[in-house]
């Protein structure tokens, strides 16, 4: 007997196919599936806001870093060492 391959967005895919049949319940098909049914909640709320593209793993890294120098105050800092190549941080700070 050979094995079907599949990939995680097939899986994905079925499973909400499956529950948007209704012929299960979340609890069901979640054990079924062998997931949490946070994970089965959010994977249908995702397609049914994006669509089948919806299902891709997202990103976990942020889009901003809070701590981050702004751009303007890094630019100052490069020009007064540009222009001052021997002065060290706690001059020009």
């Amino acid at each position: 007997m050979v094995w079907r391959e599949t990939d995680i967005m097939d899986e994905r895919l079925r499973f909400v196919v499956e529950c948007l049949a209704g012929d299960e319940t979340m609890t069901q098909l979640c054990a079924d599936f062998g997931v949490s049914r946070k994970i089965g909640y959010k994977w249908l709320g995702r397609y049914r806001e994006f669509g089948p593209e919806g299902l891709h793993d997202r990103p976990r890294a942020p889009l901003n870093h809070g701590r981050a120098t702004a751009v303007d105050l890094v630019e100052r800092i490069v020009a007064a060492k540009e222009a001052h190549p021997l002065w060290g941080p706690k001059k020009i700070m």
